[in-house]
Order: C-alpha cells, then structure tokens, then sequence
C-alpha cells in the first residue's frame, strides 16, 4: 500500500475516531484498552471516565466580574487601567506570549494589590512552568482577594490547589514510587506507557494521553503531509521519575525527547502544556523516522514550532515576533538559514530564541507555498540521503539561501513603512 493511501486512510480514521463515543478498561493484567465499541467492553472490566476535564484550560468561561466599588475616585482609576491590563495580557496568553502577559499581569498587581484578577491568570502560566509553589500562592491570593462575585472562579480554584498537591508529589524525589511500575495501553497507531503514579491521581489520564496523540498524528499528518506506517513508542513520566530516569542523559534541563521512543514528562492531570508537548515531540519524531536524522535542523525545529503552536490553536507567527525579526534584518542580525541548519549549538540565549522564530518562520512560509504531498516528498528526498540543498530545489525550487531570501521578505511584507507591503502573503 502506498505511503499516500496509509496517510489518507489514518486520516479518515482520525475524523471518524472524532466523533465517536471513547471507553476506556483495564483488564485483568492491567493493560488499559481504549474503543469506541461498547460491545467489546467485557462485562466485568474495571471503567475509566469517559474523559478528563482539563482542569486548567476549561473551567469558568467569559469574563471576571468587577470588584466592588472603590470608595476613593483614584482608586477607581488605579483598578480601571489594572483591568485593562488584564485584558491585554490575556489577549497576550491567547496568542501565546505568556512571558508578556505575565510582565503585564504583574505589573497590574503593583498598580492595584487588591485585584484578584492577576493572580488567577499567573497561577496559570506558573503551573505551566513547573512552578507549583508560586501556582499555589497566586490561588490562594486569589482566594484572599475574590468576593461572593466570583464563586464560579473561586470553586474551580479550590479544585486547582488540591490538583497541585499530585503535581508537587510527582515532582518530589522523595516521594517517587516504584520506578518499574508502568502501565501499557493498548492502541493501534501508538505503543504507550505510563508510570503507574500518574493514573493514581486521576483514573481517566489514558483517555486523554490518548485522545491528545490522536489529536497530534492528525496535526502532524497534515503539516507534515506523512504519518509513521508503524506504531509509535510513547513513554510519559511523573518529573521525578523522567528525572531519574534520564538527568543523565543531557547536561541541560529537558522535558522530552526522542529515541525511537518518545519520552515526555507529564503532569498527574494532564492540561494544555502536554498537549502541546506531544504535538512538538511527536513532529520531531516523524520527521527523524521518515529522515533518518535531524537536518536542515531548522526545518525540523520549525516544524515542531508550528505544530506545537496549532495545539494552542495558533495559526503562525504573532506580529511583535515578526517585529522582533525584522529588527535583527534592519540590524543586520538576522540568523541565516545556512547557519542553523546543522544544530543551534554555539548560540547566546538571546540569539537562540531568534533562532526558534526564524525557524519557524521558515516552515511557515514553506507550508504556505506547498501541499502536504509536497512537505512530504521533502522528507523523503532528504531520508534517501539528498542534500539540504538539492532537497529544496527539487520541491520548492530554491535551496537553502533562496528559501532564506523569500522568508525574509515575507518578514519585512508585515510592516508596509519598510516599502515591502507588496512582497507576500500574510502567514
């Protein structure tokens, strides 16, 4: 069967999965089994839930109700140019920049102490971060601070603070259980296990891992235009379990990667930030198997970038990040293609983050001007040992410094004052 029919045929299974009805047991040998067959349920099996809440992606929806009425005119204005300021770093979250929504949220706070409205939000971003204590503080200041108005928000604050004692708990190595107990799930397109702590916290966690990978080989397949023929390794830790697992392995700080397996640390409740890390990982997986290596590494890194950014629901790069490049073109600092393709070794911080988004603005205007069958030959051509250079003039009929030249233009075309409104499409 043809590598174009599988993808189409997973594809097809992939919408149809959508819209079905998912049941989740655990057999006898503890092996959890995911259908969506009533039928092949066995009477006695041990249920999960149907699925998991995403404690900290849902919960109240709309918008905070007002605090009560300052009784001081400049109090009144303090709080009024606070909100507004929430409002802004929430639409900043919205579209990812989490680092400037969480400079405005606490800059709204040293303006007006007294709003709870920042806190909420930094709990968040904090929780995302790995920083449970801080997390923890910022409900509990939201607490302290939301009246009666805020009921809905402060009941899904309680649940928040007693989620967070399982993600402490699987971040202590002390308290880390036995490092040999993992749970398998069967699937027919992944090969997953779990440590056995993160099932305890909540009995649905494989449902969701799976609903997450299900949702990631889509995303992949298409951006990618291939999914892997075989099933994938997928291996998901408690944080001091991934740590003492792997710390060895890498003389930096991680949160996953790939083997020919992918292994990926994971929260007990599993929220946006897996999704997200699955949908990266997962694009770094496919394009080694179908390559056989990580070269041209930016398109790899971009790649990943950009799928990683359509779990959060974002289509591409925002425009202050395409502010940010044009600057560096302006400055003469832009990070050529050619530079980054072996590896982003050998870059300062600053130069690596612009690394990252002239990466994925590469890929971007590669998907943009290419089908799925394209992308997908490019893999090919590359895995059957085709240079960077002959792989790209062959599909998108540029190598590496063409593709740079049109990516840079396409930077530029955002900004009309620059005199090139005309070059491209916006991506």
């Amino acid at each position: 069967m043809s590598r174009r029919l599988h993808l189409a045929l997973a594809l097809l299974a992939v919408a149809a999965a959508a819209q079905a009805d998912v049941f989740t047991w655990v057999d006898a040998a503890g092996v959890t089994h995911i259908a969506d067959d009533p039928a092949s349920v066995p009477p006695d099996a041990r249920m999960g839930r149907d699925g998991l809440r995403d404690l900290w992606g849902e919960g109240p929806q709309g918008r905070m109700p007002a605090a009560g009425t300052p009784r001081a005119a400049r109090a009144s204005l303090e709080t009024s140019r606070s909100r507004r300021i929430v409002e802004g770093a929430v639409a900043d979250i919205e579209r990812g920049e989490t680092a400037l929504a969480a400079t405005a949220l606490e800059s709204a706070l040293r303006i007006d102490p007294r709003l709870p409205d920042p806190h909420w939000y930094l709990a968040g971003l904090d929780r995302e971060r790995g920083r449970y204590a801080s997390a923890e503080s910022h409900l509990r200041a939201f607490l302290g601070l939301a009246g009666e108005a805020y009921e809905l928000w402060r009941n899904a604050a309680e649940e928040r603070l007693r989620a967070l004692v399982d993600e402490q708990r699987l971040a202590d190595p002390k308290s880390a259980g036995d490092a040999d107990a993992w749970v398998g799930v069967a699937h027919p397109h992944f090969r997953i296990q779990y440590h056995s702590d993160l099932g305890r916290a909540e009995p649905a966690y494989a449902s969701t891992v799976v609903r997450y990978l299900e949702e990631a080989r889509h995303v992949v397949g298409e951006r990618l235009g291939t999914v892997p023929e075989e099933p994938m390794g997928v291996v998901l830790y408690g944080k001091a379990a991934y740590l003492r697992a792997h710390r060895h392995r890498f003389s930096f700080q991680t949160v996953g990667f790939y083997d020919g397996r992918i292994h990926v640390v994971s929260a007990a409740h599993p929220a946006g930030e897996l999704r997200a890390l699955l949908f990266h990982e997962y694009a770094h997986a496919v394009f080694r198997e179908q390559t056989g290596g990580d070269r041209p590494y930016w398109l790899n890194e971009g790649l990943a970038e950009l799928c990683e950014r359509a779990s959060r629901g974002q289509a591409g790069l925002t425009r202050s990040e395409r502010s940010s490049l044009s600057q560096r073109i302006d400055a003469g600092t832009w990070i050529p293609l050619r530079r980054i393709a072996p590896s982003f070794s050998g870059l300062g911080d600053e130069d690596a983050r612009s690394a990252y988004l002239v990466a994925a603005a590469a890929a971007r205007w590669i998907e943009t001007h290419s089908r799925p069958a394209d992308r997908a030959r490019v893999l090919e051509l590359l895995g059957e040992g085709r240079s960077d250079d002959d792989t790209l003039s062959a599909v998108l009929g540029r190598p590496t410094e063409g593709v740079d030249d049109e990516v840079r233009r396409w930077v530029r075309s955002a900004f009309p004052t620059t005199g090139n409104a005309a070059l491209g499409p916006p991506l």
